[in-house]
């Protein structure tokens, strides 16, 4: 029945997502699993429960039946979702029976968290901000105010790239240039839209597609630039430097300060140096995280237990995806929007001073 509400529920949101939803379905190139959630259960199925430390949390009389809101099948939050909840069902057999869901994205599993339909859901921090402020349509004027921060996954760089021989090394050269950005209507779309006239960046054209059919038009030269957020390496732009050569454009400081003060889901950061072919040293750019969330209505000992297991038990879930190494307590302060009070408690525990913005009111520790 709820795999059920899953589907209708994600069938209506198609019509209303922006691309923190949509952006799931792009499958990065180092992806372990083969896009199936039982390719994901495969990679994910290491793992001895016998050596986990619950911390004195009771186990159920029955295990707790939960799901989680992954995305599209094929598509990274479903896999990612599903190397979750494997893990899950491996380690603490005694306490949860966890089922991943294919949904319609980052959107979709907030509106179900919020509603009660899943317990947990992978999204996006464009996502949780729209959520957190009820801005967007898809959340009908209301902030959905039971969704909790859990888990950093890995984050996505802002990527701009060019032919190098298109000579265009910074943000001002765009001017007048045919820029990529991505799906129309999707919120980089939206966002870039509005942020790059404001930057003093004002492109000669907009193009918009899919962000693996971009870099083709890149690499034909019917597109100057584009621009993504990704975790290296995009497959499309490794597959381009194989027969062409890039050039990837960062931020002075103060445009990473405009965005990141313009935009609380955005971060500043630098792209590693090697992440590409043409990116030879860090770059400054700025970060969006991909996470998982649930609702405050999940009780703290359970989601304190989750929480505590994949944090010390990584490496199942790297793997399901390498990006997955990025989840640790020190990444956790990344979130936007309340972590639950489970959360907070292992981050205490493990000495992560906790912000006062990110502690929930429920939380009494």
């Amino acid at each position: 029945m709820r795999k059920m509400m899953a589907l209708v529920l994600s069938a209506a949101m198609a019509l209303s997502l922006t691309a923190c939803g949509g952006q799931s379905g792009e499958k990065p190139a180092d992806t372990k699993a083969a896009g199936s959630s039982t390719a994901a259960s495969e990679a994910a199925g290491s793992g001895d429960s016998a050596s986990v430390d619950t911390a004195g949390v009771a186990a159920p009389g029955s295990p707790e039946r939960y799901s989680v809101g992954g995305g599209s099948a094929g598509g990274n939050f479903y896999i990612v979702g599903g190397g979750v909840a494997t893990v899950v069902n491996n380690l603490l057999p005694d306490y949860f029976v966890m089922t991943a869901e294919e949904t319609g994205g980052g959107t979709a599993n907030l509106t179900m968290l919020q509603n009660g339909d899943v317990e947990f859901g992978v999204t996006m921090t464009s996502c949780i901000d729209e959520a957190m402020n009820g801005t967007a349509e898809w959340t009908n004027g209301k902030p959905l105010d039971k969704i909790r921060g859990m888990l950093p996954l890995y984050p996505s760089y802002l990527t701009i790239y060019a032919l190098k021989s298109s000579n265009l090394n910074t943000l001002q050269d765009l001017n007048g240039k045919i820029v990529g950005f991505g799906s129309k209507g999707a919120a980089m779309d939206s966002v870039y839209r509005e942020a790059f006239p404001a930057m003093g960046v004002n492109p000669k054209d907009i193009f918009n597609d899919g962000h693996s059919a971009t870099a083709t038009a890149v690499g034909d030269g019917q597109v100057d630039a584009a621009l993504l957020y990704s975790l290296p390496p995009f497959a499309a732009i490794t597959e381009l430097e194989a027969t062409k050569e890039l050039t990837f454009i960062g931020l002075t400081e103060e445009e990473q300060n405009y965005l990141t003060s313009t935009y609380s889901f955005m971060k500043a950061g630098n792209m590693p140096a090697g992440s590409y072919q043409g990116v030879t040293e860090d770059l400054p750019v700025v970060i969006e995280w991909n996470v998982l969330c649930t609702s405050s209505d999940v009780p703290e000992d359970y989601v304190y237990l989750i929480t505590k297991t994949l944090m010390e038990n990584n490496p199942p879930l790297v793997e399901v995806y390498k990006g997955l190494t990025n989840v640790t307590p020190e990444n956790t302060l990344n979130f936007n929007c309340p972590l639950h009070a489970g959360v907070v408690r292992y981050l205490e525990e493990v000495g992560i001073e906790v912000p006062q913005e990110l502690i929930p009111a429920e939380y009494q520790g």
